[in-house]
């Protein structure tokens, strides 16, 4: 079986009475997990969702989430994930994409067929046998992520893609049965959906989800629970180092933990190296299904590690051929893991050049030892706090803003989210205050994407043909 959520099928089957999962005041065995899955495969089908029908997944960290994840899954219908923080017309656009049969959130929302809420997923029947087997090539999972046109993009994870990211995983991290792995970012990163929650599982570990992420509950949940390892983009990791109760707080079963999204500070993991806790650095991308390297224990904190065994990575220049040990191009992914398509709703669109290589639009370079460091972004994607941000969606959501002439959105670097969301106004009639463009940004985008700093200028640069230079923009930061 090699379909998204064979593992947990092998683990009740085989251990059945062992701890899966762990939130707040309650737990569910392996056993009762399956329960749970099968009932909500029940109330899926019972209103009507089928194999290849899309199911969007909206809310907070919940098991209501994990379960409908592997039920949608299971059932050969695929999942959509939302971040939590999207707002409705985010979500508008991800549905007028997809066009889901079902919907399931915290509450209900306009657009898709069967709308349920968590509570509608509670109890009932369990599916009385088990629904046909997904093919390894079917969709399983289309998570969002920025594009470059403003819009975001959906991209097409199959089963297969899922189980190799799984077996790249497990062959790099320390991961065994004894092990309980604590989740506490949103349930749509692709580092929860294909990462390490799922080699847990499939060692047949516990987890334990966080509601939230708070450093105070996160160090808490460790000592409550003996958490032996955790994911956390960097931010999270620089909060947690940061909070006035980490230097006693009781983190002595925390062996180890993930880093996505860019590599922590040296900082950050020196200070959590200094309590016994090990930061292994990851590189990854939703196109690559999670991770695609890992650091290893005498690796410095700039390396993000050498590539997993299932992967190539090349590193390349301008047409496409490998650069000298050293030096800095382009990072191209292939391998059964990385997606080969990305969904639209006028059918597929590759995510792959002609020979299956994806071009990441990441820059980085090898050293002598194998080991990659990344060194920036060729693209403009702006990653902060481990979320990706589209400049020219954040920009067409300001474009329309009373009073100002241009607008530019670019990151700009800040040491605790990596990257900041930064705009840059040419005003008109008036000069807007950055409170000023988060009103105008309520309700269009996510939190996430709101500019955190604002830069007022006299012009935007542009090159001959009057194109935006963007490299540019962090030159203009003094002017303001």
């Amino acid at each position: 079986m090699t379909w998204f959520g064979s593992h947990l099928v092998a683990s009740a089957a085989e251990a059945g009475s062992r701890v899966a999962l762990v939130f707040e005041d309650r737990s569910w065995t392996y056993a009762e997990l399956d329960l749970a899955i099968r009932r909500t495969v029940r109330r899926l089908a019972d209103g009507g969702v089928g194999k290849g029908d899309r199911v969007v997944m909206l809310g907070a960290a919940r098991p209501e989430a994990l379960i409908t994840l592997f039920a949608t899954t299971r059932m050969g219908a695929v999942l959509v994930p939302v971040h939590p923080h999207m707002t409705g017309h985010e979500v508008a656009v991800i549905c007028e994409e997809t066009s889901p049969r079902a919907i399931v959130a915290d509450h209900g929302l306009e657009g898709g067929g069967l709308h349920l809420t968590w509570d509608d997923l509670e109890g009932g029947d369990a599916a009385t046998h088990e629904p046909q087997v997904p093919a390894g090539s079917d969709i399983a999972l289309i998570p969002f992520t920025s594009g470059t046109s403003g819009r975001p993009k959906g991209v097409a994870l199959t089963h297969d893609n899922l189980h190799w990211s799984m077996a790249n995983g497990m062959d790099r991290l320390p991961v065994g049965e004894d092990d309980v792995t604590l989740v506490a970012t949103p349930l749509a990163h692709v580092a929860v959906l294909g990462g390490l929650p799922q080699y847990t599982w499939a060692r047949r570990g516990i987890v334990v989800l966080a509601p939230r992420f708070d450093p105070g509950l996160f160090t808490d949940l460790v000592r409550d629970h003996e958490v032996t390892a955790a994911f956390a983009v960097p931010a999270m990791l620089a909060l947690l180092a940061r909070h006035p109760r980490f230097a006693t707080a009781d983190l002595d079963s925390l062996r180890w933990v993930l880093a996505g999204g860019s590599p922590a500070l040296s900082s950050t993991t020196t200070r959590l190296f200094e309590r016994g806790i090990r930061v292994v650095n990851s590189y990854g991308l939703t196109e690559s299904s999670a991770g695609v390297t890992y650091s290893g224990p005498d690796d410095s904190p700039t390396f993000v590690g050498r590539p997993v065994p299932h992967v190539e990575l090349r590193v390349v220049d301008l047409d496409g051929t490998p650069v000298p040990v050293g030096d800095v191009g382009e990072i191209w992914l292939r391998g059964p893991s990385v997606a080969a398509a990305y969904w639209t709703r006028t059918g597929p669109r590759p995510a792959t050049d002609p020979g299956g290589w994806f071009h990441t639009g990441d820059r980085g370079r090898y050293d002598a030892h194998g080991r990659l460091e990344v060194a920036g972004r060729a693209k403009d994607t702006i990653i902060t706090g481990g979320e990706n941000v589209d400049p020219a969606e954040v920009e067409n959501a300001l474009a329309d803003l009373p009073g100002i002439l241009e607008v530019a959105v670019g990151g700009s670097p800040d040491p605790l989210w990596g990257e900041v969301v930064t705009a840059y106004v040419v005003p008109g009639t008036y000069e807007p205050s950055l409170d000023d463009l988060r009103r105008h940004l309520d309700d269009r985008l996510a939190r996430h994407k709101w500019p955190r700093r604002l830069c007022v200028v006299q012009a935007l640069p542009r090159g001959a043909t009057g194109k935006l230079q963007r490299q540019r923009l962090t030159g203009l930061a003094g002017q303001s």
